[in-house]
């Protein structure tokens, strides 16, 4: 039977209560708070169809994403991680009529935008509903009934876009939460959650807890020590760290005893290097499971579960896991799109319940061994990995070729030993101009979303390229060793 997940929210929230709900800044706000902010907000958005939520990891976002979810209204996603500009730009493209934001965002910029399109700004606090500009008559972009949520695609099947997930979808994807990440159906076991609000997989732990009424401790982002504190303090039973918290927790002197209360650590939001989770896993003993998906998915679609790990953990180290409950993995051929065998290496394509009958084609290199565990093997596109987040290196270049001073610019990942990878960028000047690398990344961070933006810039004469005159990349990566 397919969840009602506006009504199983609603039947949650509106049923109040003084036991705890959420956990923030070594507080616990009860389900009658949670109610409470979520009542104040409904009367506020009236008739509003679609509300835009600049989301941040703070018990406020999720009190306001609950009440949107529960009156089935579409809620548009908006980075907090970026400029006053960006987030001003964000709101006047999108012309909703709602926009809610913790009071920090409400900049001059931001609240100038959605005036100019007429949206309503709402300002919200710890346990505060203010209403900053009335609604204008938009007009406003059309209603979309049938989507629930719209979120900027991690960028897996092509360049980042504004995903439209259904309800049926979200649905879904809630109820996949119980064999992936670290949902559980024991809902006395809280959870902790460290990804964003934004992204899929804070969704993953931000929706559950409000159909399941289960408690959540919220992060405002990974932070080694205060993750593995409220592991110690609120005892969960799974857990999840992003592939570069990996490496921070071994880098740590965090006690082993802290975490014995979890029977797995899922990762998720990219590859985890094999050496890695032998180190943690000795460390710590407890299994790291790895896990691949993407928003355009819904969530994942391939994970390991404890019993496959106890059978094959050792044996298939550096795999993602095997296809998730609904999901159908293939591996085709890049140029003709034929299926290849087991142990070949092609681009992976998905066939997701949640999502339709179609196999969708990915950007991503992979193989299916012949017991139909995933392997990854890197981008076609030459994404970069940010801990996590997704960056396609044309759109940075293209961004930087914007600036009076550029003549040409490209942009490569390089390793870096926390996040994996990061974006660099090498630049071609135009004649008789100049540029420094601070100020081009204070002009960058009023263009792209924070992790977008370049840790590294490299001024040449002229950029490296091949005999075609195509920039040679990996000569521009040479540039950085």
């Amino acid at each position: 039977m397919t969840l009602d997940l506006p009504a199983a929210i609603r039947a949650t929230v509106s049923g109040g209560g003084a036991d705890d709900a959420l956990a923030f800044g070594g507080r616990w706000r009860s389900w009658d708070w949670v109610r409470d902010i979520a009542s104040k907000l409904d009367a506020a958005l009236g008739d509003a169809h679609t509300v835009g939520l600049v989301a941040r990891n703070r018990p406020q976002h999720i009190a306001a994403f609950a009440a949107t979810l529960m009156a089935q209204r579409t809620t548009s996603m908006i980075y907090a991680a970026q400029r006053p500009a960006g987030i001003a730009a964000d709101i006047a493209t999108l012309r909703l009529p709602a926009i809610i934001a913790d009071a920090e965002d409400w900049t001059p910029e931001a609240l100038a935008a959605a005036r100019s399109v007429g949206s309503q700004a709402i300002a919200i606090g710890d346990g505060s509903v203010e209403a900053l500009a009335p609604r204008g008559p938009g007009p406003f972009r059309e209603p979309m009934p049938d989507i629930g949520l719209e979120l900027l695609s991690s960028g897996t099947t092509g360049a980042p876009r504004r995903s439209g997930l259904p309800w049926s979808t979200i649905a879904g994807a809630v109820a996949g939460t119980k064999s992936a990440y670290a949902g559980t159906s024991e809902v006395s076991a809280p959870q902790v959650m460290v990804h964003p609000l934004g992204n899929i997989a804070g969704l993953a732990y931000a929706v559950p807890p409000l159909v399941w009424r289960q408690r959540l401790v919220i992060l405002e982002r990974f932070d080694p020590l205060a993750w593995a504190e409220a592991v110690r303090d609120h005892r969960p039973s799974r857990g999840t760290v992003p592939p570069a918290g990996v490496r921070m927790l071994l880098d740590s002197d965090i006690p082993t005893e802290w975490l014995s209360s979890l029977s797995l650590v899922a990762v998720g939001g990219g590859k985890l290097d094999e050496a890695l989770q032998v180190a943690f896993e000795n460390r710590f003993g407890i299994p790291a499971l790895p896990a691949f998906g993407a928003t355009e998915f819904g969530g994942v679609i391939a994970n390991w579960t404890l019993d496959a790990y106890r059978r094959f953990g050792a044996e298939k180290r550096g795999s993602a896991g095997m296809p998730s409950p609904g999901a159908t993995l293939r591996i085709v051929d890049r140029d003709t799109g034929i299926a290849l065998p087991p142990g070949e290496v092609g681009l992976l394509e998905a066939q997701v319940e949640r999502i339709g009958p179609d196999f969708v084609r990915t950007n991503d290199f992979a193989s299916l061994d012949a017991d139909g565990f995933l392997f990854l093997h890197g981008r076609a596109d030459g994404a970069i990995n940010r801990g996590g987040f997704k960056i396609v290196p044309d759109q940075v270049a293209a961004t930087l070729r914007e600036h009076p001073a550029i003549a040409d610019a490209a942009v490569v990942g390089i390793d870096d030993v926390r996040l994996g990878e990061v974006p660099v960028a090498a630049i071609e000047l135009r004649r008789g101009r100049s540029a420094d690398a601070g100020a081009l990344k204070d002009w960058l961070k009023d263009r792209l979303v924070a992790y977008q933006v370049p840790v590294d810039f490299r001024i040449v004469d002229a950029l490296p390229r091949n005999a075609s005159m195509k920039v040679s990349l990996p000569e521009v990566k040479a540039l950085f060793q």
